[in-house]
């Protein structure tokens, strides 16, 4: 009923409980939800100081990257298309229906898209200043 949406290596038995819990069908579907919703918490909690400690990185990398690139005018040009790139191919990787060479290194991925979250912000964030 539920599988799609639950975590990896969920093994079905609170699905066999909500379904033979009995109470009403509305039950059963808010206690579905509060699973769902407590497990993804719980994987948003996985590797939390990591995925903090990216963001602030991320962040700092486009403070310096926006200060040196901003020293000089004529590279304006050449590092925003380096930037897209970058950014662009920690996207393709981690949106690509999976592969075995990347599920290897999935998590390494996701600690780059949660760098690349904190270098977007950080540029945009710099592009106020004046």
């Amino acid at each position: 009923m539920f599988i799609g949406l639950l975590p990896r290596g969920w093994d079905g038995l609170l699905e066999v409980q909500l379904m033979t819990n009995g109470g009403t069908r509305l039950i059963r579907t808010l206690q579905a939800i509060q699973f769902k919703i407590v497990a993804r918490f719980k994987e948003l909690q996985k590797n939390l100081p990591v995925k903090l400690f990216s963001i602030l990185v991320g962040f700092y990398c486009a403070t310096a990257f926006a200060t040196v690139i901003g020293q000089t005018g004529d590279w304006d040009v050449l590092s925003a298309g380096f930037t897209v790139a970058v950014v662009e191919g920690i996207g393709a990787h981690m949106y690509k229906v999976s592969l075995p060479l990347v599920d290897n290194i999935r998590d390494f991925i996701i600690i780059f898209n949660y760098w690349k979250a904190g270098l977007s912000l950080g540029l945009f964030l710099d592009s106020f200043k004046y």
